[in-house]
């Protein structure tokens, strides 16, 4: 195997790969040429994770055999299916060379073994688009690279793009007898720049950008040019943006469901999203249908543009968002993946916040080709035949399933959590928990350093937006009011509400100081009651939007919310009562779909809340001298171990099995769960 050549490949596909300005969503292809083998990226893996062993090798000669059999027309009707009904890839799959591990290669393969060049780099690149999705796009390419690039007219891809792109180099050699050069720009699909080194690439493609983006500070300079493209919105006031938002996210997640899990929407308010879609110019562009192929497949051909006039109450959106719903379907066929409101910004929807998440990358790519190409003259998009192509082609649909994995799976898969204390101890272990279970988790905690730290690693194990965090104040109305804010622009709404944060602080009734009475008061109750008032409203929008899907809040109560508590009576006493806001709540959101529980854990005697050495439970208890002939942290610890049937504490794991039987059944609420080995039983 060429492992020089190859490690060159991939560290140059991976390079731009990261880069957003030449690849998004995996979009793009690598390959590379050596002794009549072309390696060459597989369909569905991205550039940007590209290894040496995701390549797949091929045989040229029958690729090249396939390429210059027949005429053209030969090649222009492909038909949607299995690769083995289609020419490039029934070739290409006999063409593979060892054990490819059924790794299927890019139907856009044979440009790669034609063009003459060891490397071969094909990306999406957003400035340069502006002129391969330009109205002018031939002119404007021929005045900017000259003879230096090859211009191809819109081509259905595959073998008939690949035969195009043979015709238009034959035409430039009979036109100018010398040699076609190592660039070719695809109208409407993007550029291939080939070269026998990593760095003749380097050097082709920073050319190729420089000279567009040069043109297109001339023509934003000039004294007829365009102006501002991106006008603030008149009249849009934040708290007004804020409402509107905390309505329409969660209204998405239920109107945008199919049977299974509620949708994944992620906001944006940025000025293409809601500046340049609330200029006619930038309305037209949304309506006027896809410029390429990468569009078509990441964020549908047609998205739902709604406008809210300043007349209607948010409160008053839902049905609107439901009339334009049902008439886009009959439309098109298809529910959206992008909802645009000019002047507001763009929802996009996903099955996972990575799939809700490319989306609307690509759809803000879109939107500034096409502002850019606006400003170099004018935007061409897919006409109905080339977009249908599109839409139908079996290529496309493969790459767009390996690309998004395998689907999450767990008892939590597809639903939105928001943890409170989760930067350690249960809220940590429980909120880690709900990510592996396939769930899309907020880790809410006021230490947020902390809880930013814990997420970022899951994250990195499973998967891009499983987990965030957010500094949250449970105390604090606003912070309180922030943070669910957050998780509804993050992912659109909230499933599931676990109400952990709590604080315990020992003392006697006649001792204890009132500032720590009212600390563990104000945490322990009042942050469980507000972390309700705010969560409940989001819930409640997903539920009128899909009746059929309820929500979930549990409080982690304790089993001194069962039964007193001596010297403790703070905590207790806040416990008791959040096991009667649980039963309030209970009967007041069951209308809303919404069901509520507690669980009475026992002692935890592993977490923080008893085994921090400076000032946890233990140390407390010791100090308090609440264990009779106590002399060391050893001695509670075995006298609390004592009191319990089962013989330990309580671990989160017991807790969590507590959590996702509450969340599955689907009769009961207004429940405190004791989860306590027998140390306390309900009577």
């Amino acid at each position: 195997m060429p492992v020089a050549t190859l490690d060159e490949l991939v560290e140059v596909a991976r390079r731009y790969g990261r880069d957003p300005e030449f690849s998004r969503g995996g979009g793009g292809n690598a390959s590379a040429k050596v002794d009549g083998i072309l390696y060459i990226k597989p369909s569905g893996v991205a550039l940007a994770t590209l290894i040496a062993g995701d390549l797949v090798p091929l045989e040229m000669e029958p690729l090249l055999a396939l390429l210059h059999a027949g005429d053209a027309a030969t090649g222009a009707r492909e038909e949607a299916g299995g690769p083995g009904e289609d020419p490039v890839m029934r070739t290409a799959m006999a063409a593979r060379l060892g054990d490819p591990g059924g790794r299927r290669p890019s139907v856009e393969l044979l440009f790669h073994a034609f063009l003459p060049e060891r490397f071969v780099l094909h990306t999406h690149p957003v400035d340069i688009n502006a002129v391969t999705c330009n109205s002018d796009g031939a002119g404007l390419a021929g005045r900017l690279f000259g003879d230096q690039a090859v211009w191809v007219p819109y081509t259905n891809p595959g073998l008939p793009l690949a035969r195009a792109i043979v015709e238009a180099r034959r035409a430039y050699v009979a036109r100018l007898g010398r040699p076609a050069p190592a660039v070719t720009l695809m109208q409407n699909h993007g550029v291939i720049v080939s070269g026998d080194s990593t760095a003749e690439i380097d050097a082709r493609s920073a050319w190729l950008l420089e000279t567009v983006r040069a043109e297109m500070r001339r023509a934003a300079a000039a004294p007829t040019g365009p102006g501002p493209a991106e006008p603030a919105p008149a009249g849009t006031d934040p708290a007004r943006t804020r409402a509107l938002v905390d309505v329409i996210s969660p209204t998405l997640r239920g109107l945008l469901a199919g049977s299974g899990a509620l949708r994944v929407i992620t906001y944006d308010d940025g000025p293409l999203a809601a500046g340049f879609t609330a200029t006619p110019a930038g309305r037209a562009i949304v309506l006027g249908g896809p410029m390429t192929p990468d569009q078509i497949v990441y964020t549908g051909s047609w998205p739902l543009l709604v406008d809210v006039p300043d007349s209607v109450a948010p409160d008053d959106v839902p049905p609107l968002l439901g009339e334009r719903l049902e008439a886009h379907v009959a439309s098109h066929g298809a529910p959206p993946i992008i909802v645009i409101v000019p002047g507001l910004g763009l929802f996009a929807a996903g099955d996972t916040w990575g799939e809700a998440d490319t989306a609307r990358h690509v759809c803000l790519d879109a939107l500034r080709v096409a502002r850019s190409a606006l400003s170099l003259g004018g935007v061409r998009a897919l006409s109905d035949a080339e977009r249908t192509f599109i839409e139908v082609w079996e290529a496309e649909a493969y790459r767009r399933g390996v690309a998004a994995g395998t689907a999450v799976t767990g008892r939590l898969a597809g639903r939105v959590a928001l943890v409170t204390g989760a930067a350690q101890g249960f809220g940590l272990a429980i909120a880690a928990d709900l990510v592996e279970q396939g769930g899309h988790v907020v880790f809410a905690d006021l230490n947020a350093a902390l809880a930013e730290s814990n997420a970022r690693d899951l994250e990195a194990r499973w998967g891009p937006g499983r987990a965030s965090a957010v500094a949250m104040n449970v105390m604090d109305e606003e912070s309180v009011a922030d943070g669910l804010h957050s998780a509804v622009v993050r992912y659109g709404g909230l499933d599931l509400l676990v109400s952990n944060a709590g604080v315990l602080r020992a003392g006697g009734v006649t001792s204890q100081p009132l500032a720590e009475f009212d600390l563990v008061t104000r945490v322990n109750y009042r942050g469980y009651f507000l972390c309700v008032r705010f969560a409940a409203p989001i819930m409640a929008r997903q539920h009128r939007a899909k009746p059929d899907r309820w929500s979930d809040i549990i409080e982690i109560n304790s089993k001194s919310g069962l039964v007193g508590s001596s010297r403790n009576s703070a905590y207790a006493g806040s416990k008791f009562g959040g096991i009667g806001l649980t039963q309030s709540f209970a009967l007041e959101l069951v209308g809303d779909g919404i069901k509520v529980n507690a669980i009475c854990p026992g002692n935890f005697l592993e977490g923080p809340l008893w085994a921090d050495p400076d000032n946890g439970l233990f140390v407390q208890y010791l100090r308090e001298g609440k264990v009779p002939g106590a002399k060391t942290i050893d001695d509670v610890r075995r006298f609390y171990e004592a009191r319990v049937p089962m013989g330990r504490g309580c671990t989160p794991a017991d807790v969590l099995e507590a959590l996702y039987y509450l969340v599955a059944q689907q009769y009961e609420t207004g429940q405190a769960l004791p989860v306590t080995g027998g140390q306390v039983m309900l009577s």
